[in-house]
């Protein structure tokens, strides 16, 4: 009997551990269960996810898409264009982004382009200045004096920075002609773009063809603003490309330059001058060709005819 006892005593405490243990395991599984679907329910839409990448992740996903840019490229673009969203919609034309990537199946579409725009914009400096704040750089670039290559490059650079602020207060308050932007800031526009182009046409000489090409694209931004400067400077601009390019070897590009503006001109002997005169240094040969055809529309009553000469029996 008190075999028995025990053995029924026992049991009995087993059965009600049972009882008190399974009904507070269910409830906290049951608990888990509840907190686990409360978070996975939350879902970011498109624009939370790529409100969260960073700039090198966005340009990641770029390379993803075939795109081939970098912040600078980007930095490039924006300065001759401030406004993100017209540079992300060329973006997106150029590289033929429209439809081309699914979001919930690639991770990535178009969309994305505009995201990764605006982040450059945002940790670049390429927002427009005060009036205030240019003065002083444009004085000191009106009073600069040529010195040597290394000097003269380093003030280029200086006076890009500067000239695309200039741009930058123009574009933003919608001024196209050089007069009023000089009373919105207060400097002498066109004595500054003056400057500008002479330095950079001696600077470039010495620099890398793409350093011209990028120049280039600048400046008719610049003159493209100020529409009264465009009418003024354009076949000056023209030809100082034009001879960066021969220069640096282009001729194909250089010529057709030069070609353009002789057709577009009535008074021709100092375009044929500078024309003949930047190939003196690369092909003579050539320069002879170009002022010997220069003689069938100037004479001696033309300012340059004697230049011209000159480079014929050079």
């Amino acid at each position: 009997m008190p075999i028995k006892t025990t053995k029924k005593v026992t049991k009995s405490a087993v059965k009600v551990k049972k009882e008190k243990v399974k009904p507070a395991e269910k409830k906290k599984a049951t608990a888990k269960k509840t907190t686990t679907k409360k978070v996975t329910t939350k879902k970011m839409t498109k624009e939370e996810q790529y409100a969260k990448l960073s700039l090198d992740t966005c340009l990641d996903l770029a390379k993803a898409m075939s795109m081939n840019v970098t912040r600078d490229s980007i930095i490039q673009q924006l300065i001759l264009n401030p406004d993100v969203k017209s540079v992300s919609k060329d973006l997106v034309n150029k590289y033929q982004l429209t439809g081309k990537f699914n979001f919930e199946e690639d991770g990535y579409d178009e969309d994305l382009v505009e995201v990764l725009v605006s982040k450059v914009y945002e940790t670049a400096d390429i927002k427009p200045q005060k009036a205030e704040d240019l003065q002083a750089d444009v004085d000191h670039a009106l009073n600069y004096k040529f010195t040597d290559v290394v000097a003269d490059g380093e003030e280029y650079k200086a006076q890009f920075d500067t000239m695309r602020k200039v741009l930058m207060i123009a574009q933003h308050k919608d001024i196209h002609d050089s007069k009023n932007l000089d009373e919105e800031i207060g400097i002498d526009v066109e004595k500054f773009v003056e400057e500008f182009m002479d330095l950079a046409y001696s600077v470039l000489k010495t620099w890398k063809y793409e350093d011209v090409d990028y120049y280039e694209h600048f400046i008719y931004a610049v003159l493209s603003q100020l529409e009264d400067l465009h009418d003024t400077y354009r076949n000056r601009i023209m030809m100082d490309v034009a001879d960066l390019y021969i220069l640096h070897g282009d001729y194909g590009l250089g010529d057709a330059d030069y070609g353009y503006i002789l057709r577009e001109n009535q008074i021709k002997d100092y375009i044929y001058y500078r024309y003949a005169s930047i190939y003196e240094g690369v092909d003579k040969d050539k320069a002879k060709q170009i002022a010997n055809q220069a003689l069938q529309f100037v004479d001696d009553r033309f300012t340059y005819y004697p230049n011209i000469i000159a480079v014929l029996e050079g």
